[in-house]
């Protein structure tokens, strides 16, 4: 462990301490395996997935290094979404097996959207949310809810699903057509943006007991504090 990882570790702990930070530990312990790179790359329960499992990668931006491992070590489909310019290019250049883009964001209630799109040109996720980081660009989109995920890629069920969509994941996890959403899911990992302003802590921890509602237990928390695996406790525990 390095020095920085020293200091970002106690940085975290005294925010949680002082109730900025939400506190996200493991409440089962399964055997996990990691796909994809340090910067896109999730862990996933060991062995979990079959060439029939329909994964759903939400959030693409350009590192597509999760999908690709996990349909190189199980021949499974994956079905994208991202309706960011750049993401759209990148993936069509790589153009990977097994794969469906859908250039389209996915939200809690669908429609038009607004996406505002990051200050600094050498990042790639814009989110529907303004911030300082974000929102000297701005683009229309269009979203599609998170109810209508199933039918628009053909399928009653989600094996895995995985959101990373820069502040959305909040208002997603917490719409009416989520619990039907995830009803077959077995797996979640999502990204929580916390550590935006916007949001705060309450936020996250509400996602989380929103979820520990629909039978989801925490299998894995990145040292982040930001990346969280979430299992079907019917499923693996």
């Amino acid at each position: 462990m390095t020095l920085r990882d020293v200091f970002r570790r106690a940085r975290l702990r005294f925010r949680q301490v002082v109730g900025k930070e939400p506190v996200l530990r493991p409440t089962t312990h399964l055997r996990l395996e990691l796909h994809g790179t340090e910067y896109g790359g999730w862990p996933i329960v060991k062995g979990s997935l079959g060439r029939d499992a329909v994964v759903v990668d939400i959030g693409l931006g350009e590192d597509l290094s999760f999908s690709e491992a996990l349909i190189e070590k199980y021949g499974c489909t994956v079905f994208g979404f991202d309706p960011t310019p750049r993401s759209i290019d990148y993936v069509r250049r790589r153009n990977p097996p097994n794969f469906s883009l859908f250039e389209l964001g996915v939200s809690a209630s669908g429609g038009d959207g607004v996406l505002h799109l990051p200050n600094d040109p050498a990042h790639v996720s814009g989110s529907l949310y303004a911030s300082q980081h974000l929102g000297r660009d701005k683009i229309q989109v269009k979203l599609i809810e998170i109810a209508r995920v199933p039918e628009t890629i053909g399928t009653t069920r989600i094996d895995l699903l995985k959101m990373d969509i820069e502040g959305a994941e909040f208002e997603v996890i917490d719409a009416p057509g989520f619990a039907d959403t995830v009803a077959n899911t077995g797996q979640i990992c999502v990204e929580f943006h916390h550590r935006w302003e916007r949001f705060g802590k309450d936020k996250t921890e509400r996602a989380v007991r929103r979820l520990g509602e629909l039978g989801f237990e925490i299998a894995w928390v990145s040292s982040s504090n930001e990346e969280v695996l979430f299992v079907r406790r019917s499923t693996f525990v």
